[in-house]
């Protein structure tokens, strides 16, 4: 202990001259003085060899590899982007489309010529629609086939685009796209409309090295209306007021991969089910909600106002691992639903105890001779 005595030095905040580390380049007395001590030590890594990485990396860019059309894609699918955003906001945005139509442009009629009924009754009807194939010549005649064809939709809250098939012209200048087109919205007369189909294009790039679609025609439409309403979300209503609603359930997959650690091993397709019983006996249909790893499972007890409590602790069935799938049973056959959970590492059984808390049952799957039991579980890879 008498050697010791010195010791208090080492924690002492101002500089000890006789121990400070060599600075790795000049530096002058003012500057050295202006910083921390021990601030001019630095360790630059070196790394034994290029990480393979880079190389995949520098790929990543569309068009910095022999595919150049996925370059073409990706700057044609920016412009349609922007259409996208302007419908949302106020239908037909015409101004947002006009700017990549060619002043000349050779289109078909977006006014359809032949409808089959695919389906009428339960407040849903489907159609098929076919267009006619004479065209229209010139921007702004398009532009009204446009504002046309749009006419019936007051708002959209869908509007999306995507390019499903680019072919690059031999000796020439242009690309043939295939659009994939989804349309959701409000109709004038307060139903609901979705439109699926395709337009088959042709683009070119001018003189300013921008592109112009040159060609536009509409192929096979499906279109879907309903009177009102089918479905309305109701989900914060029912689980708003629990805490993991929102820390946990409106958070999505890609947002969880930035702040869980890869080693819990969280995928990236979110394929997880959920399981719907009456697990405390009261008629009313509880939910429990599986999660992929490193989040816990979710116990949801109906309260029968149309909300839900979370249970999850309380119950004991908040389970960390990958979770595919669970099912309410009584494999015990005592009048209780128990709860089979389906994980990455195995199948879990929790027994029912009638207070409203589970036990797990070890080595449930375990038999002395194989016929003792049969369960069936899928998982999906």
């Amino acid at each position: 202990m008498r050697g010791m005595r010195w010791a208090p030095l080492l924690f002492l905040p101002a500089p000890i001259q006789g121990f400070s580390f060599p600075s790795v380049r000049h530096e002058s007395s003012r500057d050295r003085n202006a910083r921390f001590p021990f601030a001019d030590f630095r360790l630059t890594p070196h790394y034994p060899a290029k990480s393979p990485l880079e190389d995949v990396l520098s790929r990543v860019v569309p068009g910095s590899d022999e595919y150049v059309t996925e370059k073409y894609a990706f700057e044609i699918m920016r412009m349609l982007a922007e259409w996208s955003e302007a419908l949302k906001f106020s239908p037909p945005a015409l101004a947002a489309v006009a700017k990549f139509l060619d002043a000349s442009i050779e289109a078909s009629s977006l006014i359809p010529t032949q409808e089959k009924t695919l389906q009428t009754g339960n407040g849903i009807d489907v159609y098929r629609r076919w267009f006619s194939t004479n065209g229209v010549t010139g921007r702004e005649r398009f532009l009204q086939e446009i504002q046309s064809y749009l006419a019936p939709l007051a708002r959209l809250e869908t509007a999306e685009f995507e390019i499903v098939g680019i072919k690059e012209s031999a000796g020439s200048r242009t690309v043939q796209i295939q659009i994939r087109y989804d349309l959701v919205g409000t109709r004038k007369d307060k139903g609901r409309e979705e439109r699926i189909g395709t337009w088959n294009t042709e683009w070119i790039r001018d003189e300013s090295d921008a592109w112009r679609a040159i060609r536009w025609a509409a192929t096979v439409e499906t279109l879907s209306r309903a009177r009102e309403p089918v479905f309305i979300d109701i989900t914060s209503h029912a689980l708003g007021q629990t805490e993991s609603y929102g820390n946990q359930m409106l958070h999505g997959v890609d947002y969880w991969r930035t702040v869980l650690d890869e080693a819990c091993g969280i995928d990236v397709y979110g394929n997880n089910g959920l399981a719907v019983g009456d697990f405390d006996g009261d008629g009313l249909d509880d939910l429990y909600v599986c999660q992929h790893a490193g989040l816990p499972n979710r116990l949801y007890h109906n309260r029968g106002d149309g909300t839900f409590d979370d249970v999850t602790e309380k119950a004991g069935v908040d389970v960390l691992d990958s979770t595919a799938c669970a099912l309410f049973a009584d494999f015990e056959n005592k009048g209780r639903q128990d709860l089979l959970v389906v994980c990455g590492s195995g199948p879990l059984l929790f027994l029912n105890q009638g207070n409203g808390k589970y036990s797990l049952k070890r080595d449930a799957f375990q038999f002395v001779r194989p016929s003792a039991g049969d369960v069936h579980t899928c998982r999906h890879r």
